[in-house]
């Protein structure tokens, strides 16, 4: 009895990728695989699902793969494959970054060791060695995180019997939370912008839209790849709609127009279907695509720790500071954000002291008469 296989992949009509959906096995334990294959090429999908559906049926049956050596490869050599396979079967874009750094872990280790000698004691070995190289801790975290994958797929393939020997390499906890900026702080960010777009070269057109850029940013609260990709067609009179394929969430937005926005929109030509006339652009996380105009933003303005989602957390926390209480609700603000759970929303709210000494303010008015609460507002003992 041979497995009855599927007539081929299928197609997320919402997102234009192909998946493999199949059942594998048979009764009792038959069950339904359903996987992204990562690809909106269909030719692809027909390859990367024969490969999927023979690997499932191979590992059911507990089949060792043809043609693998019995003896465990050497590390750089299975390096090299799953390199190969990242960039040729994945298609990553970032392969060149995964190439060289298991190449360097290749070298420190010993090109020639034998890839199921990689114990506890290379592992602090390496991680004694990116330190004293200068790499920052989510630079290390991300060396470990690739090891940890890279193990992962050499036992997949029979390659290391086993177990995982990162699996245990607990991260470094890096801070990476994005802040508000305060008015000040906003000020010198705009500033910033305005100098960059008039020194900006000609064929350079992130650095000659900084100030645009940025002020689409903070004025509409919109994440990096939404301005970077924003099309005319979804400047729909009053408001710009973005369709769920436009948004991180997958669902549609709807943000309205001020008249600020309306005023910086119209310094921009029709010159095509985009807003930004950008020759390159990125996807929702486009901001590795700004990583210039970061660095000169940081540079000009004084504020080392810049980014461009910084001010998506500003504009969140002026919205919630100054809108609340003048007619506008909560949910306003989370449909403006496209956020669907209030926790989200509240994760972009940051403190702020002035606010904070008025939150006590009026608390002391609500709570005493005016005059106790004044003189706690102004330090004196009233016992």
């Amino acid at each position: 009895m041979s497995p009855r296989r599927r007539e081929g992949p299928a197609l997320n009509r919402q997102t234009g990728y192909w998946f493999f959906d199949s059942r594998v096995g048979f009764p009792p334990d038959r069950h339904r695989v359903r996987i992204s294959l990562h690809t909106k090429d269909r030719v692809r999908a027909l390859y990367l699902w024969d490969l999927e559906w023979k690997k499932r049926w191979r590992d059911y049956y507990g089949v060792r793969p043809a043609g693998r050596p019995a003896d465990p490869p050497r590390l750089e050599a299975a390096a090299e494959e799953y390199v190969r396979y990242e960039r040729d079967v994945r298609r990553v874009k970032g392969w060149g970054v995964i190439d060289s750094r298991l190449a360097f872990v290749a070298e420190l280790l010993g090109p020639a060791r034998r890839l199921d000698s990689v114990g506890d004691d290379d592992l602090a070995a390496l991680d004694a060695s990116l330190k004293a190289a200068g790499l920052s801790l989510g630079t290390i975290n991300h060396y470990f995180k690739l090891l940890k994958s890279f193990f992962a797929w050499a036992i997949e393939r029979r390659l290391h019997l086993g177990p995982n020997p990162v699996r245990a390499v607990r991260s470094y906890v890096v801070d990476v939370r994005r802040r508000a900026y305060s008015a000040e702080e906003v000020e010198r960010i705009l500033a910033a912008g305005r100098a960059i777009e008039l020194e900006a070269r000609p064929q350079d057109e992130i650095m000659r839209h900084a100030d645009r850029i940025l002020r689409l940013l903070l004025l509409t609260g919109m994440r990096a790849g939404e301005v970077l990709n924003l099309r005319w067609s979804a400047v729909q009179g009053d408001k710009i709609v973005l369709g769920r394929t436009e948004t991180k969430q997958k669902k549609e937005k709807v943000i309205p127009i001020s008249p600020a926005v309306a005023s910086l929109l119209s310094t921009l030509e029709h010159k095509g279907d985009y807003v930004l006339p950008l020759r390159r652009r990125g996807g929702m996380m486009a901001a590795s695509y700004c990583d210039n105009l970061i660095r000169a933003v940081r540079e000009k303005s004084g504020i080392p720790d810049f980014l461009l989602h910084g001010l998506r957390h500003t504009a969140s926390t002026i919205m919630v500071a100054e809108a609340l209480g003048r007619g506008v609700g909560l949910a306003d603000v989370m449909a403006v954000l496209g956020h669907s759970q209030v926790q989200t929303t509240l994760r972009y709210q940051h403190p702020d002291l002035g606010r904070m000494r008025k939150a006590v303010e009026v608390l002391a008015e609500a709570a005493v008469d005016k005059k106790t609460a004044a003189a706690y507002i102004k330090g004196r003992d009233v016992r």
